[in-house]
């Protein structure tokens, strides 16, 4: 068991944050690649198209990407591990999820489901939320102070009392 463990791809927990930044900058970028494309093709003028894209985004990302990207910031700041594995970013079940939107999103793709005026503001509004969740990864990676195990034990104590 001790011999798996030096296998382990470990890294400081600070890590963890910039690559959660990283992953969500990818797909930020990947798929506002798809808006460029498809923005155009939509009935509406460049500028409703963008303002729909950007309302859209306020909404998908105060109601899905917020409290997503909170859960895993406080996630990986709580971890006892000083070390984890460089892929502990997200939970498995967030790899599951993560794999099963990415299907979808070809599928949509591939299948036109989405009616071809409609693409362009869901990728401006999914792009934007991932670009922001990834910028909220970052701070937080630029805040992260790793606790002393004196000043835990003080908390400890000091929450016992309460």
């Amino acid at each position: 068991m001790k011999n798996l463990r030096q296998l382990k791809p470990a890294v400081p927990r600070r890590w963890l944050f910039f690559l959660a930044a990283a992953v969500w900058a990818y797909a930020a970028y990947r798929v506002f690649k798809l808006a460029i494309r498809f923005v155009p093709e939509g009935p509406f003028p460049l500028w409703m198209e963008i303002t729909l894209g950007l309302i859209g985004f306020a909404v998908f990302f105060n109601f899905v990407f917020l409290k997503v990207s909170k859960r895993h910031i406080r996630r990986i700041a709580a971890m006892e591990e000083k070390n984890p594995c460089l892929f502990a970013f997200f939970g498995w079940k967030s790899y599951l999820l993560i794999a099963a939107m990415a299907t979808m999103g070809i599928f949509f793709a591939r299948l036109e489901l989405l009616p071809l005026y409609l693409q362009g503001i869901f990728y401006i509004a999914l792009s934007g939320s991932l670009f922001m969740s990834a910028m909220m990864f970052i701070n937080a990676g630029l805040l992260f102070q790793e606790k002393d195990p004196e000043d835990a034990e003080i908390e400890d104590k000091m929450n016992m009392d309460n």
